[in-house]
């Protein structure tokens, strides 16, 4: 079958190849055969497949996770679905194998049934976004009726459904954007949003983070404490953070963002009392003051890492359950996929080459 890779060898230049003759593991008792349909396309984290894979010194790469399609053959023990069903699933990424491929095996807990009145682009494009929306919201947040909620880059295709998903349980909704596309794609949500904060004002180092030592450095605090009474925001999801405020010390480590981000101290600062952070930077470290200042607040982080429902054994039908209301929500259209646009397979390798500088929803790879 024909599968896509993330060839990476040495100090070489990272390549994405076409393989026309790659096999399949075998179908196991509890898994099922997959024909794919469409698999959104995601940056490959080199670093944290290292971390996952079984193989010691990887050279190839899987690329897209988040798949739909039609189950042609299953094992002798699956239960729950039959051939000839529609389905949509994550690949684990421990699993070695793209879902940007002519077929997959899954196990049968990994994929639930796509409504009919859902294509296979749009269950593709927002079933990865929604489970981290679902996971950054409900399970690490704890989002209930009423809070304020601050979700950075709300035109994204993960912060647009975070948008949809905490306006839909009854918060109220602060977000930003950093270009006019962005700025368009909100308008079309503008009775989920109550406030969008515009970083293009924001005074900018050139690395795209916020210095203190300018008039504009705390836009998100003080637009987070107009719109909150003072009080500040119940839960913040970021889409990255500046560990240092400093120029030199972000050049030192190499920290550094395309795209603006607010510092630790500009959203702990944001933070009301009780507050949650909810945080993607996996090497994040805070300083005394920043842990003091959480402190004094009652407040807590959490890091966003969806992948463990799929890396774990265990609570399997709880992540059964978000995949099962994710999909509901999407066919009874309280949430909408933000999707881009779509390419053939052929294009994927180009595709890939151009997708860190897609700011606005998803593109997916759609089958002939």
């Amino acid at each position: 079958m024909r599968s896509i890779y993330k060839e990476v060898v040495g100090t070489l230049t990272p390549k994405y190849i076409i393989e026309n003759n790659t096999d399949l593991p075998p179908l196991t008792r509890y898994s099922v055969l997959i024909e794919v349909k469409a698999c959104s396309l995601s940056e490959v984290d080199i670093k944290l497949m290292q971390l996952v894979s079984r193989d010691t010194s990887p050279t190839h790469y899987s690329v897209g996770k988040d798949i739909a399609g039609i189950i042609r053959e299953i094992g002798n023990a699956v239960t729950t679905l039959k051939p000839g069903d529609e389905v949509v699933g994550i690949i684990p990424l421990d699993y070695g194998f793209s879902g940007c491929a002519d077929f997959v095996v899954l196990h049968e807990f990994d994929v639930t049934k796509k409504p009919e009145t859902v294509s296979f682009v749009d269950a593709a494009a927002c079933i990865g976004d929604a489970v981290r929306s679902y996971t950054a919201l409900h399970y690490l947040g704890r989002l209930s009726h009423g809070d304020t909620v601050l979700i950075m880059d709300g035109a994204s295709a993960f912060g647009s459904l975070c948008i949809q998903l905490a306006h839909h349980w009854g918060a109220k909704v602060i977000t930003t954007v950093s270009s006019e596309d962005e700025k368009l794609y909100l308008d079309g949500l503008e009775d989920q949003v109550a406030l969008v904060i515009d970083q293009r004002k924001r005074s900018l180092t050139p690395f795209h983070t916020s210095s203190f030592r300018n008039g504009n450095s705390e836009m998100i605090w003080s637009a987070c404490m107009e719109e909150s009474g003072g009080l500040g925001v119940d839960l913040i999801v970021d889409n990255g953070v500046s560990l240092f405020s400093d120029n030199e010390y972000r050049i030192l480590t190499n920290d550094n963002y395309s795209y603006p981000v607010p510092s630790k101290h500009e959203i702990i600062s944001a933070l009301a009392v009780g507050g949650r952070w909810i945080t993607s930077k996996e090497n994040l470290q805070l300083d005394p003051p920043n842990s003091r200042l959480l402190f004094l607040k009652c407040a807590s982080l959490g890091f966003l890492f969806e992948h463990a429902w799929t890396l774990s054994s265990t609570q399997q039908g709880q992540y059964l359950h978000i995949l099962m209301d994710i999909m509901e929500k999407v066919a009874d259209g309280v949430i909408r996929p933000n999707v881009y646009h779509t390419v053939s397979f052929d294009s994927v390798p180009e595709t890939m080459k151009k997708l860190p500088n897609v700011r606005v929803g998803k593109i997916v790879m759609k089958m002939d």
